[in-house]
């Protein structure tokens, strides 16, 4: 009986020591999942953190594309509206050169139309004169002219 005892005291020591062992290497396997877990914790919080960056940062890249964009619109449709204007103004100018010329040539149409009137009733009367300062002066006509 001592033997069995020995052999059972044996046994159990083995199994304390089997089961002190198999605590160790679960304490030893509950760390290690734990250091991976926290591992992973913080390469995910790292990839969250830099995922949260690169938002950012192509957030802020279409904001200034878009603003950029608009800049560009704005200042393509300020250079149509100043080539509307210098049209606008060349339109105004060509069409204040037309009618100025319009009026020089009512002026000189008038001008030359009265004048000719003034000459065709004063003819006769230049007619006249001449024909008296010949008298007066005694200057012949010209051959070939009437009197």
């Amino acid at each position: 009986m001592a033997e069995e005892q020995t052999d059972w005291l044996v046994c159990g020591a083995r199994r304390c020591r089997a089961q002190r062992v198999n605590e160790i290497l679960e304490a030893k396997e509950a760390d290690r999942r734990a250091e991976l877990q926290r591992r992973r914790v913080r390469l995910r919080r790292l990839l969250e953190e830099e995922h949260e960056s690169l938002q950012r940062e192509m957030d802020q890249r279409l904001v200034d594309f878009r603003r950029r964009e608009h800049e560009e619109r704005l200042a393509e449709v300020a250079a149509l509206r100043e080539q509307e204007e210098i049209e606008r103004a060349n339109h105004v100018h060509l069409a204040d050169e037309m009618r100025r010329r319009q009026q020089c040539h009512q002026y000189r149409e008038v001008y030359s139309r009265e004048v000719q009137r003034y000459i065709n009733e004063t003819r006769h009367q230049e007619i006249a004169l001449r024909n008296q300062m010949r008298e007066l002066y005694g200057v012949n006509t010209p051959p070939g002219k009437k009197v």
